[in-house]
């Protein structure tokens, strides 16, 4: 199914609540129009996408993927689609062919990859606050498996362990006191390295502030083996609630820091390296607050590591004022290398305003998401992907959306993929045009997911969508 772009205009105000009262409660029956491509699909290539933007470099590529490329993607089709207990803002993970995926009704989800059957589920719990918007969150968090174990942050207080056949819990470690008065909630998306199960503390709406750290836990038991606060122990704030990239070969975990009470609250606000053994804080950086004003100025976007064509190790993230930075992973404190402009500024993604999309990175360009470009005066635009040489920050192309790039994007053979608002869509990656889209019944902020020949997707209406390619 050949989807078109739409460029309506999209009102912003009440999506989340929207997204709410519109959902199907339950597991709805499967909707499958072609079993003969699903038996075809599932003897694609063995390749998996096992956790958040895909590896611990938080690149987005699809590594060893065969089926999905320039000359097979305008043949891509809906699959199969299924509704789960509540809105999908999750990233789906791959592997050993099921796809795991949270949602916010509480519910983490094993499904068969081939099928969209059920292969097993469990109530991981729900998050509720009347002082943020929504009041109600299940999980976030998109899991990572190692092993046969999935490693996922519930929408409780707690992160768990559980079986990747079953679900079963292997074990749980609260986390934080996710009561109204705690404040605690479980954004981030686990890597897996150095023995160690790398998680963030952070807020869910910053009102309050629990005190931001990261934490790494014993795979096979959960108990805590190290930690780092960002701000000092009569603070709160600073928290990492997006997700940390990891560099196995030279030992270090980079994270984006969020808000807190005051910009000289510690390492909030910041992009920082920690020591992968260790754990101890290396080198940081702080965005600068030239207007003196405070504002929600966090960084929305996790890192992402790469290079440039001079060999030089990078690492970039998106910021709330709508800048892409790159930094020298060597000398954060230095400041950035570039500032690649991206988006108009504010702290409201769903009026496209920031990036809070990770990027991903395919060996030649990063491909950043965003709000509203800066250049743009068309009322219709409210995001866009833009192709960024990594070498100096300049955009190459950029694509535009009828609604905001939230969701990281990603990468397979040529091909970038992306959510604008309910649009997914798949784009050359050297010239920026489109080659396929699909509406989605709703927004997503999860990200597509690349494995074995498909992709996968999930909406905030609560349903997850599995695309492949038609057989001619």
């Amino acid at each position: 199914m050949r989807g078109t772009e739409n460029r309506g205009t999209i009102a912003v105000a009440g999506v989340l609540l929207f997204c709410f009262g519109a959902l199907t409660v339950g597991a709805e029956k499967i909707v499958r129009p072609d079993s003969a491509i699903r038996r075809r699909v599932t003897r694609g290539p063995d390749n998996d996408w096992p956790r958040y933007c895909a590896s611990n470099s938080m690149n987005g590529v699809a590594v060893g993927e065969q089926v999905l490329a320039t000359a097979t993607i305008a043949n891509l089709r809906l699959l199969w689609s299924r509704t789960l207990n509540g809105p999908v803002a999750s990233a789906p993970s791959v592997a050993r062919g099921n796809v795991y995926i949270g949602d916010w009704g509480g519910t983490e989800w094993a499904l068969d990859a081939a099928t969209g059957d059920v292969i097993a589920s469990i109530d991981l719990g729900q998050t509720k606050s009347d002082a943020c918007n929504p009041a109600v969150l299940g999980i976030t968090s998109s899991p990572a498996i190692v092993d046969n174990i999935l490693y996922v942050a519930g929408g409780d207080d707690a992160f768990y362990a559980l079986n990747a056949d079953t679900l079963s819990v292997i074990w749980r470690k609260s986390l934080g006191d996710n009561s109204a008065t705690g404040g605690y909630y479980g954004w981030c998306s686990p890597a897996v390295a150095g023995g160690k199960v790398i998680q963030g503390i952070a807020s869910n709406c910053d009102n309050p502030f629990p005190r931001g750290a990261l934490v790494g836990l014993d795979a096979a038991t959960g108990v805590e083996l190290k930690s780092s606060y960002f701000v000092p122990e009569d603070r709160v704030g600073g928290g990492v609630w997006t997700s940390p990239a990891v560099d196995t070969q030279r030992g270090d975990i980079f994270v984006t820091t969020g808000s807190a009470h005051s910009w000289d609250d510690g390492d909030s606000f910041s992009i920082v390296r920690l020591n992968l053994e260790t754990f101890e804080i290396e080198d940081r950086w702080k965005l600068p607050n030239d207007s003196g004003q405070f504002w929600d100025g966090d960084w929305g976007s996790s890192p992402t590591l790469f290079t440039d064509s001079k060999g030089r190790q990078l690492v970039g993230a998106g910021q709330k004022d709508g800048g892409y930075y790159g930094f020298d992973r060597d000398d954060l404190a230095a400041g950035p290398v570039w500032i690649a402009p991206i988006a108009i500024g504010g702290d409201v993604p769903q009026q496209g305003q920031g990036t809070l999309s990770t990027a991903a990175f395919d060996g030649k360009r990063l491909y950043v998401g965003g709000g509203i470009p800066r250049d743009t005066i068309d009322p219709t635009i409210l995001g866009a992907v833009s192709a960024v040489n990594p070498a100096t920050g300049r955009v190459v192309w950029r694509h535009t959306f009828s609604g905001p790039v939230v969701a990281p994007v990603s990468f397979a053979n040529g091909v970038v993929f992306a959510v604008g608002g309910k649009t997914v869509a798949a784009l050359d990656a050297t010239t920026g045009a489109l080659l396929w889209s699909f509406d989605m019944k709703s927004w997503g902020f999860g990200g597509v997911a690349i494995a074995r020949g498909r992709i996968y997707v999930g909406d905030l209406f609560g349903n997850i969508y599995s695309f492949g390619i038609r057989s001619e």
